[in-house]
């Protein structure tokens, strides 16, 4: 019986070429994470490295096409006298004095022909004792590498806003504060896109964890799939993402859902604040610690990650947007 290469062939070349007809330049998200991580270390603990990581991401999103701007807000602390532990009654700390700290969040925009918007983001920020690829290096190459699709692609209906966070890693401060300015501003959001360590994977049994141990009955003890995150209530958006994902990508998709109730064990990232102000949000995640035992060390280093499934990220979302994006016409004032 003759062998039969043509399977393997279409196979091969599906991998290397999805569905959707686009692909993303593997080399160049190996380049952003080594930046980020380890020429940059550590990329936001000194404010001179801070300077060169938000220069480089505003760089990279003005070669892709996008009108750039620095959104600087403050966020101000007290200082009490509890928080010195010879200085008296901690239970009832006075404030003695008012700190006024500055950050900086980085937005690239390209215009749709509605007012609706899809915003993707990722936090930029690391802890500093990690070169933090996978947290959160990783989230910001497939950003970055979805702008360059975006930039390939045909205008849309919706604007698309790609957000790259500030402090994150100090209680999701950056996107906090762009959620609760969209509300204020009554910007009609469409989706949020969170991207929070998306570059760990792993064939091995008993490699995935999870926040509630029954999930692994549902979702398998190998961490070789990429989850997404979203509530029950935007079960259809969440539906048609995934399907939208898998057409375009090999690599395997798992839609989690909320707990009723504990929304809270899935809070950890910038997705959570536009949940709060009430916009449909997605996170997509490795899973962090439950998969990745780097997280927050100094192993979390940029040769640990699998970027041949990493570089299927943004192909995956674009896929998704263009599928969100085809449900808003100009004519219509509401999602169809």
């Amino acid at each position: 019986m003759q062998r039969r290469i043509l399977p393997l062939f279409f196979v091969t070349f599906y991998f290397l070429f999805p569905a959707g007809g686009f692909s993303a330049d593997k080399d160049r998200m190996i380049q952003t994470v080594r930046f980020l991580s380890e020429e940059n270390f550590p990329r936001t603990a000194t404010p001179e490295n801070k300077e060169k990581t938000i220069d480089f991401i505003a760089k990279t999103l003005a070669d892709a096409g996008f009108e750039v701007n620095r959104g600087e807000f403050a966020i101000k602390q007290f200082l009490c006298d509890g928080d010195f532990p010879d200085s008296g009654d901690s239970q009832n700390p006075v404030a003695i004095k008012l700190y006024q700290s500055w950050y900086t969040n980085i937005h690239g925009l390209k215009k749709g022909k509605t007012d609706k918007r899809i915003v993707v983001g990722a936090h930029y920020d690391a802890v500093p004792e990690s070169p933090a690829a996978d947290d959160n290096a990783s989230g910001v190459a497939a950003l970055l590498e979805l702008a360059y699709l975006l930039k390939k692609g045909d205008k849309l209906n919706c604007d698309v806003e790609l957000v790259f966070y500030d402090i994150e890693e100090w209680g999701l401060l950056g996107s906090r504060y762009h959620a609760k300015k969209l509300k204020s501003q009554n910007v009609e959001v469409a989706c949020m896109l969170g991207l929070d360590l998306v570059g760990y994977y792993s064939d091995e049994d008993k490699s995935q964890e999870y926040p509630v141990s029954a999930l692994s009955l549902l979702y398998g003890t190998k961490g070789d799939f990429l989850a997404m995150i979203g509530q029950p209530k935007d079960a259809a958006l969440t539906l048609d993402a995934k399907k939208a994902f898998q057409e375009a990508t090999t690599l395997r998709v798992e839609a989690i859902a909320t707990p009723p109730g504990l929304d809270v064990l899935f809070a950890r990232s910038d997705h959570y604040y536009y949940w709060q102000e009430g916009y449909p949000a997605l996170l997509f995640t490795d899973t962090a610690d439950y998969r990745n035992k780097n997280y927050h060390q100094k192993t979390d280093t940029w040769d640990t990650l699998d970027y041949d499934r990493m570089a299927q990220v943004p192909v995956g979302l674009y896929q998704m947007i263009l599928t969100i994006d085809a449900k808003w016409q100009p004519d219509n004032s509401s999602f169809l």
